[in-house]
């Protein structure tokens, strides 16, 4: 436009190029900023998604693990069985003279059931452990530069901390044995037979009681790392829509540098003077600005997918935050599922649901046989009104009918 408003000025050769190499560089240098964004969104979704990986494996071990509380549950029930069947037997192997075998005997099934209770208290710990660590994987290396200084201990405190842990697990273990025996000896009969059945039984629901609390805790452990599962999923999901978006942006660096050259190639051919001399100083202009036009364009696009692979890599961020919620179920904002909330929640449900189908399966019919009979018994008095005034209606006149 300056050669047509300022005739006269010689401002083509110099303008046009200048423009179409700025508008190339723009192009060029949003390509740079989209794929580092694409870059860093890609390397923060593979952070989460190992992350996720490591806390499938600590669910993994922590599942491991368990497997043999329920085994310990059906030894201690046998075993609870087998002492209630102990007197049984002794009168059928016809051995009560022995005292020693009739001891051995009665002891065999409480020792063997307390023995399951230990290994499941055992269990329960190792599960507790595996799926602590599978609940808190990734939240400090996920966490903010301000929330690190919340769960930072020193050596020292880690070293007691440890060494607590380890305390902690010797009284379990403890606790898991001692009850049984103790309870069963004070609180059980004068025979050796009825305290021997009240130590398998308690021993028993102990091993209950432990599978109950490992269920509990793994459900919890299961639900975090599928949370962090799908937050390196959505994580991955950001990250792989942002290099799409990244994939124009060669082309257009591309197109815009062509048409740089191609500004340049046209200002300095010989027939730019002939299209001048012919056509005047619009035809000159017409002719300079198509390539520099045509690289602002690419431009603007190359900006448009640039700003899309930035939002793409910082909602890639944000998903990756995620993963550093501390999930210690000490408030109600604790996103991982609470069992014994959860199953409250599903028992409410059930309950307002089978509620509802009473009502819809009993009072609606009642409600229906109610109508019907009132229609009938409504309508019997109007036909006998109808035959006591001689076939007609005693109100609304003859077209009542």
């Amino acid at each position: 436009v300056g050669p047509i408003v300022f005739p006269g000025t010689s401002v083509t050769e110099v303008l046009a190029p200048a423009a179409a190499a700025f508008t190339a560089s723009i192009t060029i240098g949003s390509e740079y900023i989209g794929r580092v964004a694409v870059a860093d969104g890609k390397e923060i979704a593979a952070n989460t998604i190992q992350c996720a990986a490591e806390a499938e494996a600590l669910l993994a071990n922590a599942e491991r693990v368990k497997a043999i509380t329920p085994l310990c549950v059906g030894v201690g029930a046998t075993c609870a069985s087998g002492a209630i069947l102990a007197p049984t037997i002794i009168e059928a192997l016809n051995i009560g003279n022995s005292v020693q075998m009739v001891t051995e005997l009665y002891l065999l099934c409480p020792l063997v059931s307390v023995l399951a209770a230990a290994v499941s208290n055992l269990a329960l710990q190792e599960t507790r452990g595996f799926a602590t660590r599978a609940i808190n994987v990734g939240v400090r290396r996920f966490a903010k530069s301000g929330n690190v200084g919340r769960t930072w201990l020193s050596s020292s405190e880690q070293v007691q901390k440890s060494s607590k842990s380890k305390t902690d697990r010797w009284w379990s273990f403890a606790a898991s044995v001692l009850p049984a025996p103790v309870i069963g000896s004070i609180v059980g009969g004068p025979a050796l037979s009825s305290k021997c059945i009240l130590i398998a039984a308690l021993a028993a629901c102990q091993s209950a009681y432990f599978l109950a609390l490992a269920e509990g805790v793994l459900a919890r452990a299961t639900d975090a790392v599928a949370l962090k599962a799908r937050s390196a999923a959505v994580c991955d999901t950001y990250a792989n829509q942002g290099s799409r978006n990244s994939a124009i942006l060669p082309f257009t660096s591309a197109l815009s540098a062509f048409c740089a050259a191609a500004t340049a190639a046209i200002v300095e051919l010989p027939f730019f003077d002939t299209v001048s001399a012919l056509y005047g100083t619009v035809g000159e202009v017409a002719l300079v600005s198509t390539f520099p036009i045509l690289s602002s364009a690419f431009a603007a696009a190359a900006s448009v997918s640039k700003a899309r692979c930035e939002v793409d890599a910082e909602a890639a961020c944000q998903a990756a935050s995620t993963l550093a919620l501390e999930y210690d179920g000490k408030d109600d904002d604790d996103p991982v599922l609470r069992p014994f909330y959860a199953v409250a929640e599903l028992i409410n449900l059930a309950v307002s649901s089978g509620w509802r189908s009473v009502r819809i399966g009993l009072i609606n019919p009642l409600n229906n046989v109610w109508r019907f009979s009132r229609r009938v018994i409504l309508g019997f008095r109007w036909k006998r009104r109808w035959r006591g005034k001689g076939g007609r209606w005693l109100k609304g006149g003859e077209g009542m009918a």
